[in-house]
């Protein structure tokens, strides 16, 4: 039974010390956690680790986060809502990008914020 499982969250981040850091909050609110370092293999590690929601760095090296928001929802895991995170601001009132992820959070974030924004997340994919 899913509903009596820990919700999963994909983490894509690739600064180590921040993947951790939004890892060991998540995992202590409960969550079971895969954390990614960068998009090689994505669809294959989602499909294999099925989060109920997916948590992604705009800045990922040389990859756009938001390419892969948009890899993700023109894909057969386009129910699955994402929230994009980056300490740049400005580039998410864009309306192309802006249709490829569910909601954004600016970095840094209070615990709190991330969770919660996470939390309904999830609760609106059920809906």
């Amino acid at each position: 039974m899913r509903s009596l499982s820990k919700p999963k969250i994909l983490i894509i981040e690739d600064h180590h010390a921040t993947l951790d850091a939004i890892r060991m909050i998540f995992e202590f609110e409960g969550y079971e956690v895969l954390g990614l370092s960068n998009a090689v293999a994505l669809h294959q590690e989602v499909t294999t680790f099925a989060p109920d929601v997916i948590l992604i760095d705009v800045l990922l090296g040389t990859t756009d986060g938001r390419s892969i928001c948009t890899e993700l929802k023109l894909s057969v895991h386009a129910h699955i809502p994402i929230l994009l995170m980056s300490s740049r601001s400005g580039f998410q009132n864009s309306s192309y990008y802006k249709a490829h992820w569910d909601d954004y959070i600016d970095k840094p974030f209070e615990m709190e914020a991330i969770t919660e924004r996470i939390k309904n997340l999830i609760l609106s994919k059920k809906q």
